[in-house]
């Protein structure tokens, strides 16, 4: 039987990335840059990350909560269940106009557009 891999939330260590709590998954026991990866951003109650583009393209899917998704000077509300595809060089930004709630998203990074059909 071959071994597979599991990453508890109550065991993950959580840091300050462009203004929100990231807890990168992917690559498995890497704090550093990569090509392709998945994480978790959660955007406090009532703030905003930090605008900021790179090279790579992000895919983004709402877990719970909801906001406001900056990209490129364009605005879009999401909520949970939805999904936003960010290109490369894009600005992008998020703001969480609840008090009470967080915002968690799903982040998917990688060299090449994972959200766009061919």
């Amino acid at each position: 039987m071959s071994e597979f891999k599991v990453q508890r939330r109550a065991e993950s260590q959580f840091q300050d990335v462009y203004g929100c709590a990231f807890r990168r998954i992917l690559p498995w026991g890497s704090s550093e840059p990569s090509d392709t990866g998945m994480g978790v951003c959660v955007v406090a109650p009532g703030s905003v990350s930090t605008p900021h583009s790179h090279v790579d393209h992000e895919q983004f899917y709402v877990v719970r909560g909801s906001g406001v998704a900056h990209v490129d000077g364009q605005v879009v509300d999401l909520g949970p269940g939805d999904a936003l595809v960010v290109g490369s060089g894009q600005v992008h930004y998020f703001e969480n106009g609840s008090p009470t709630e967080e915002w968690e998203l799903v982040s998917v990074w990688s060299m090449g557009p994972l959200g766009e059909a061919s």
